[in-house]
């Protein structure tokens, strides 16, 4: 299947692009489920992500022994139980849902789980994970079609783990919510941790469901047998409301995009800072509504490792700039769902762009004009390469191969994109 890229062919207009109404967060909704399976008793919550990422952790819960509810928009999740399944879960890709469920499971599953997804899945990095896992009795013996995983012998009752995260800070959020059920207080500890803004948005949650917990440099203290169900909205998602804030940036037009809550701590909340450092204006003109006005007036220049999943829709906008860019921090891009480092190199030539690779964590991009006759542009099934190339589409228009990989996250965003644009 493809798609002809809407264009924005007014590019000096002073029309405001329509508001958009972005959907929750899939980091938050991952968290705030298991969380909610955790705590023992009722929790209840608005603003839930529907998309293909948290129908797996909605899933993989069912199949665990939990009710899981959802009427006229209330998620209600019935928690404190121990886990445990006769059938195997499937994850589809979603990282976030692995790598949360492996550490409670291996901590407090009945007996052996059989875990299934998506082939890229398990190729992405679990070994710093496993290791401690593992150190503590858990088995994990993989095979073609996932892998199964055996609980520890004996629940902790405390955790004391030092953990190698400089490849995802999803190992210690995962660590940190299981010993979050345990009835004492756990360390975790670690050197370098990948995106790090990610341990704080964990650390929030953790509170919001009733659990002390005090993140420091290198050391994270998780209060024990603390958890309480819940009643809570969920914000929207910055990630999902980085394409619309840049096309504002890359048209020269303002946008409207909400709900968003300017005190979240989502680590893509960064895209205010970086555009208005290139020239872009920032308003609230209510509460949860964020007003974003362009156009960019010089390239981009930005550290990412804090939020590295701004880099495909960066990288693209950067190819539509007044001026070079170079961004930085990218050494993650490589291990997600598929290797963004080189996709984004790959889209910004396919928008006509030069780009230099430096290493693993840096891209230098200088805008351009791309040929008359070009292939259509291949995501590689993954949902931020599409948004990213839809961004680009605003200038140059093009094809997109396999636009239905949104769903992972946004399963309505080519509907709001068109919205935007008044199509």
């Amino acid at each position: 299947m493809q798609l002809s890229l809407p264009e924005d062919i007014h590019l000096d207009s002073t029309s405001a692009l329509r508001a958009v109404q972005i959907p929750g967060s899939k980091s938050i909704t991952n968290r705030a489920l298991l969380l909610a399976a955790l705590a023992p008793g009722t929790s209840r919550f608005r603003g839930g992500l529907e998309a293909e990422d948290t129908r797996w952790m909605r899933q993989a819960l069912r199949g665990l022994g939990f009710a899981l509810e959802e009427v006229d928009g209330i998620w209600t999740v019935r928690g404190g139980a121990r886990p445990s399944a006769n059938t195997p879960l499937w994850l589809g890709a979603s990282g976030t849902t692995l790598r949360f469920l492996l550490p409670w499971l291996a901590l407090a599953a009945e007996g052996p789980i059989r875990l299934e997804g998506d082939p890229r899945l398990f190729e992405r990095p679990l070994g710093p994970l496993l290791d401690p896992l593992q150190s503590l009795g858990a088995g994990w013996f993989p095979d073609a079609g996932g892998a199964w995983l055996h609980p520890a012998p004996e629940r902790p009752r405390r955790l004391n783990l030092r953990v190698d995260a400089r490849l995802s800070s999803q190992f210690l959020s995962g660590l940190a919510l299981a010993a979050a059920a345990l009835p004492e207080p756990s360390l975790l500890t670690w050197s370098e941790v990948a995106s790090s803004s990610y341990l704080a948005l964990t650390t929030q949650w953790l509170t919001r469901f009733g659990c002390e917990a005090e993140l420091d440099l290198g050391t994270w203290r998780i209060a024990g047998g603390g958890l309480t169900a819940q009643e809570l909205e969920l914000p929207g998602d910055w990630s999902g409301a980085a394409a619309f804030l840049a096309a504002a940036a890359a048209t020269g037009r303002s946008i409207q995009v909400g709900p968003l809550d300017p005190d979240d701590t989502q680590g893509d909340r960064a895209m205010v800072s970086i555009l208005e450092a290139a020239g872009c204006r920032v308003h609230w003109p209510s509460a949860q509504v964020l007003e974003l006005s362009g156009p960019l007036n010089r390239g981009l220049d930005a550290d990412l490792t804090d939020c590295p999943d701004l880099g495909p829709v960066l990288a693209a906008l950067a190819a539509l700039a007044p001026g070079p860019s170079e961004l930085r921090g990218l050494q993650t891009l490589p291990l997600k769902e598929c290797d963004r480092l080189d996709a984004s190199a790959e889209l910004v030539r396919w928008l006509g762009g030069q780009t230099d690779v430096i290493g693993d964590h840096t891209l230098r991009i200088r805008p351009g004009m791309p040929s008359r006759e070009r292939l259509p542009f291949h995501p590689r099934n993954d949902h931020r390469m599409a948004f990213a190339a839809a961004l680009g589409g605003l200038r140059w228009g093009g094809e997109l191969v396999d636009p239905q990989c949104v769903a992972k996250t946004f399963p309505d965003f080519w509907g709001v994109w068109q919205g935007m644009l008044g199509c």
